[in-house]
């Protein structure tokens, strides 16, 4: 981003007003009809709008503000959008348009104008999914049977309930296909985590073999939590706590309320089929947009493409969670003379010539190794010797091997991973 962030500002302040303006004219005109509260609503939002956009177009005449560039013109119309979007989501049964709008179909009309105004590429593909896939199973109830997740007035036939749960049960699985295998690929899983997930596997499992056991249920959920809380606490005092980690138990909690869902309701048992239980698939997307958004904007996706970061920085960003320890860092090189201040990781430094390299050494202290090397045969020696612990290669000169990875440079050292 350039430095006139105002108008990358306005353009999310925009998103904000129909809500506001939603509770402000409730409060100050509740004797109001529904129609009569959406069309001033509508007309406080366009005024709002306008005002925005000629204060800013004013001060940037006025040069108090740099002048609006191709960029930040697409934030703009970008936030266009995204008010429009909001405020039919505010207002759409005070308009009665919910048979035309909903929320699957109005996020993904922002994914798409996103993709096509800023990012010129699908940021977040999660978001997308869900969208089509709800959005389809949303707008067939609607045009199948005229019913809303919120107005359910036409009795269904036995035949579309039947339908319509298959392709509920279906859409289901499908989450928690979609979940599990994000909880695999993109989260790291510690013993905390793993008895966490086990408790909650045993509550499920309880649940759906007797849950007349509210005595073991209660003490099942405690014992989640508990390791939760304590998860949290050592991750904040290790300072290892990071947004990813908001998502990994957002995902888990998620799953969790599904399969209890799923008992609770016998969706299993057909026909068993309500609108209503629509409700869940909304709880799913807000969750999966709560996360696609966090993991996209993850402030360590930014910081991996920032090369005026040194060499200390960048170590410290790739082996965080190893180096957060208090454990000591085994540095590999051919003099004690190195040209990096590694000691700005935080912890000792033990330094070994390649000479030695061989020497039997307990690894229980050790969290990281670093090699300093251009020598893949001495690189792959340490890596066959110390198999089990996180290996960091700075080099000189770039080194092409398929076992290194994360190449960085401040164009005087290249950093690998293996």
């Amino acid at each position: 981003m350039k430095n006139n962030l105002i108008y990358y500002i306005m353009t999310y302040i925009m998103y904000l007003y129909p809500p506001f303006i939603f509770f402000m004219v409730m409060i100050n005109f509740d004797r109001m009809t529904d129609d009569t509260q959406w069309v001033v609503g509508i007309i406080i939002n366009i005024a709002f709008v306008l005002s925005t956009t000629l204060v800013l177009y004013l001060l940037a005449r006025k040069g108090h503000i740099p002048k609006i560039e191709q960029d930040e013109k697409n934030h703009f119309i970008f936030g266009y959008i995204g008010n429009i979007i909001v405020f039919l989501y505010t207002y759409q049964y005070l308009m009665s348009i919910e048979r035309l709008v909903s929320v699957f179909s109005l996020v993904l009309i922002l994914v798409l104008a996103y993709k096509y105004l800023i990012s010129k590429k699908i940021t977040f593909k999660e978001i997308l999914i869900f969208s089509i896939i709800f959005s389809i199973l949303d707008y067939f109830i609607i045009i199948t049977t005229g019913n809303t997740l919120f107005n359910e007035q036409e009795p269904i036939s036995h035949g579309l309930s039947i339908v319509f749960q298959i392709l509920f049960i279906v859409v289901l699985l499908y989450s928690i296909y979609h979940y599990v295998l994000k909880l695999y690929k993109n989260h790291h899983w510690t013993i905390l985590r793993y008895v966490f997930t086990s408790f909650l596997f045993l509550l499920i499992l309880v649940m759906y073999i007797d849950d007349s056991q509210e005595e073991l249920l209660a003490t099942l959920m405690i014992l989640a939590v508990f390791t939760w809380m304590i998860d949290l606490i050592l991750k904040l005092i290790h300072k290892e706590f990071v947004v990813r980690d908001l998502v990994f138990y957002a995902r888990v909690i998620l799953l969790t309320v599904i399969f209890v869902y799923i008992r609770e309701t016998e969706i299993y048992t057909f026909p068993r089929f309500e609108v209503g239980q629509m409700g869940l698939l909304i709880g799913i997307f807000y969750v999966s947009c709560f996360s696609d958004i966090l993991m996209s904007l993850s402030p360590k996706k930014q910081q991996e493409l920032n090369l005026h970061m040194t060499v200390e920085e960048y170590i410290k960003l790739l082996f965080k969670p190893l180096i957060s320890r208090y454990k000591d860092i085994l540095v590999i090189s051919e003099t004690k003379e190195l040209p990096h201040q590694l000691e700005k990781l935080g912890r000792d430094i033990m330094i070994r010539s390649n000479e030695t390299m061989k020497d039997h050494l307990s690894v229980d202290a050790i969290s990281l190794i670093i090699i300093y090397s251009n020598d893949i045969d001495i690189i792959l020696s340490v890596m066959n010797q110390y198999p089990d612990l996180k290996v960091c290669v700075i080099s000189p000169n770039q080194i092409t091997h398929p076992k290194l990875s994360t190449c960085f440079t401040d164009f005087n050292d290249y950093i690998y991973t293996l």
